[in-house]
Parts: C-alpha cells; structure tokens; sequence
C-alpha cells in the first residue's frame, strides 16, 4: 500500500481554491480534483503492516503545535509538470514537523527521499508549461487541526487519498486573565 503523511485544508478552502482556479487560471486538461487538495509533510511510498504500525506509534508521541500557512503564490514544477500553490512564507513549525517526519520514517525503516520542504497544494497535474500570472493573486490562509495518514489509492476513476489515521496537533492558548 501507498502512503504519505500530510495535512487537509478544511472544506471550505478547498471549495475557495477550486473557484480561484476557475476564475484566476485558464482551464486545464488535468485538473486535481477538488477533493484530492492536500500538503504532503512526507511521502512514504509503499509501507506493509509492520512498518506502518511502528510509525503509527511513533506518531502517537510526537508533540507538535498546530500552525497556519498561507497559501499566495503560484508555482510551476517542469520536470513533474505540476502547477501548484505554494507559501512566500513557511514557518519554522511546518518545517520541523516535516524534519521529525522524516526521522520517523525513517526509525520505521522507511526509504525515504530528502528534499527542501515546499508546502504545497497541487493544482494541475501533467500541465505543459507554467500558467500565465493569475487574474487574481492567490492567498487561503489554512489552520490546520490535525497531522493525517493517507493512502493512495488507484481506481477507476483514477487516483484518490482516503485519510486512514489522524493526530490532532497541540494548541497552545495563552491563559486567559481571571477577573
């Protein structure tokens, strides 16, 4: 089975980014689903039962703090061909928990392919050239709630990522004054 591990835009945004992309974007032969909008933390790639186990558990010990990114630049890949939004900025939390993916992963005897981490939402896929700039700049803030594991699964219809497990992420709020 095919895995990755990563983070889910609420629904809304994936609504809002779809409706950008209609309206800022020429149209597209492949266009990403709306429903397979996602960040990948960390690609895993084929896992069996034993590999996945002990990651999950390592997951269930990880501490990480829940952050925002601000998705508001279109960015095109050309060797994979991929059209996607990216962030001007990313902060340090997106980028540690992709690190502490990593080394999880790998504890779990996974081989894993170390790259610059670039939080990203894929657009179009197979896309000939770099789209021209956008009508309307593009900028979806997302929360995001919870880390998920998710399959990659190949139908019919072509590919979907059902999410298979979750952990939520810590929220530190500052302790509100007594009267």
């Amino acid at each position: 089975m095919r895995y990755f591990l990563g983070l889910d835009p609420d629904g809304k945004t994936k609504l809002a980014m779809q409706a950008w992309r209609e309206k800022a974007l020429p149209n597209f032969e492949r266009p990403v689903p709306v429903a397979n909008f996602h960040v990948t933390s960390v690609f895993l790639g084929q896992v069996d039962e034993k590999q996945l186990d002990l990651l999950c558990s390592m997951i269930d010990d990880l501490d990480q703090p829940g952050f925002s990114l601000c998705f508001d630049h279109l960015g095109y890949w050309s060797k994979p061909k991929i059209l996607y939004l990216g962030c001007r900025e990313v902060p340090m939390e997106a980028t540690q928990l992709a690190n502490k993916l990593i080394h999880i992963a790998k504890k779990a005897h996974l081989q894993i392919q170390e790259r610059h981490y670039i939080p990203h939402v894929t657009l179009v896929r197979k896309c000939p050239e770099h789209a021209p700039a956008p009508l309307i700049p593009p900028h979806f803030e997302c929360q995001f709630e919870a880390l998920h594991l998710f399959e990659s699964v190949s139908g019919k219809h072509g590919v979907h990522y059902p999410i298979r497990h979750s952990w939520p992420f810590q929220w530190f709020r500052k302790p509100s004054k007594l009267s």
